[in-house]
């Protein structure tokens, strides 16, 4: 990692170019190869000093090192103009903002051109005091973010140029926000379908009946037949959520589940043995075959 210029040159950051072009003469003298010849350290030194005197004697070089360090004046130094980086975010969303979509205010920590000295690093021909010269100040800004309906756990939003201005006026990097969604208590998502249950009485699985679910978007009638068996899963068709690779919407898969009442007295015990007789069944006929492991 490479030492503060400044330092190495024994200078403030304020000097002038003739304290820079002394300070650089002076120590080339000491630690001139042609002084030290046997000395390798010396000759190291000797290298650090003259990349330090060649950034800070160059008026432009020595403005981008001020601002952004010396990544951006060696041999991969950046680009006037260069895109700034991004912004990566995580949300937390409820199972309901995403069924519907919603917008969410983030207050985004970034880097933005400094105010002060628009950006240069100057003001009234000194060293900018607000962003030290660097022509970027920290800030945490708010930022509008849309979240489309159907949007899952894990998912990505980019939202161009929200993320940190780019170096000496370059356009500002994109915001990225990453999705986290909250189960929900009765929905359950797999993909753009959703799974649900809802509980049936006995009589409604007997007789068959319209009843009404909930939905990702509200509620909606199901209609189960006369003699529904409990587990029995029903399909809704339209009533999941949208779909974010194109148009249309999933599936709502409605399992019931059949509840029988408690507490009976006297009196219904006779009506449900009456009803027994009515409709004799025997469910458990088709498990004699396996007695005994018999296959």
């Amino acid at each position: 990692m490479r030492r503060d210029y400044y330092a190495v040159l024994g200078i403030t950051a304020t000097a002038g170019p003739r304290e820079v072009r002394q300070a650089y003469r002076r120590l080339a003298r000491q630690y001139s190869p042609d002084v030290n010849f046997w000395d390798t350290q010396a000759g190291m030194l000797f290298e650090e000093i003259a990349e330090a005197y060649r950034v800070l004697s160059d008026h432009a070089a020595r403005a981008m090192y001020d601002r952004f360090g010396a990544a951006v004046v060696g041999d991969d130094a950046l680009p006037a103009g260069r895109r700034g980086e991004d912004v990566h975010l995580v949300v937390e969303l409820g199972f309901a903002e995403v069924a519907r979509g919603t917008s969410v205010r983030l207050d985004v920590p970034r880097f933005s051109p400094c105010a002060d000295c628009d950006a240069s690093g100057v003001a009234d021909g000194a060293r900018c005091a607000s962003c030290y010269g660097r022509g970027v100040r920290r800030a945490v800004e708010p930022v509008e973010v849309a979240i489309p309906a159907g949007m899952d756990a894990g998912s990505q939003i980019r939202v161009a140029g929200e993320g940190h201005a780019g170096p000496f006026g370059g356009p500002r990097g994109d915001l990225i926000v990453s999705t986290r969604v909250a189960e929900h208590p009765f929905f359950r998502r797999k993909g753009e379908s959703v799974h649900c249950e809802a509980p049936l009485s006995v009589w409604e699985a007997l007789r068959g009946a319209r009843i009404r679910v909930p939905t990702p978007a509200g509620e909606a009638v199901l209609v189960v037949p006369p003699g529904t068996m409990g587990g029995q899963v029903f399909r809704l068709r339209g009533q999941g959520l949208p779909k974010l690779a194109g148009e249309g919407t999933g599936d709502l898969y409605v399992t019931v589940r059949v509840e029988v009442p408690a507490g009976l007295d006297a009196r219904t015990h006779e009506l449900v043995r009456e009803l027994e007789r009515l409709l004799p069944m025997e469910p458990r006929a088709g498990l004699e075959r396996y007695r005994g492991g018999a296959a």
